[in-house]
């Protein structure tokens, strides 16, 4: 085999083997990424929930006021006969 075609096949491995490196860094800093926005999301969903027990928890003390607002109007209209 001639010297330039020997020097070019370890230079083309050489680069091979460098392209190979910077993509094995760029998958493990794009794995990161997407754990560190998985954790971002997992916190998200604990506000939501929180956010979702105390909405539920305001309705329904809403339809208990209500519902005690609509027994008191009840049991005034009882004693008038209507």
């Amino acid at each position: 085999m001639e010297p330039h075609r020997e020097v070019t096949k370890q230079k083309c491995s050489t680069e091979r083997k460098e392209r190979k490196e910077r993509k094995e860094k760029n998958d493990d800093a794009r794995k990161e990424e997407r754990m560190s926005r998985q954790l971002i999301v997992g916190d998200e969903r604990e506000d939501i929930n929180d956010l979702a027990d105390a909405f539920i928890k305001n309705f329904h003390n809403q339809l208990k006021i209500q519902h005690e607002e609509s027994f008191k109007r009840f049991q005034d209209m009882i004693p008038r006969g209507v």
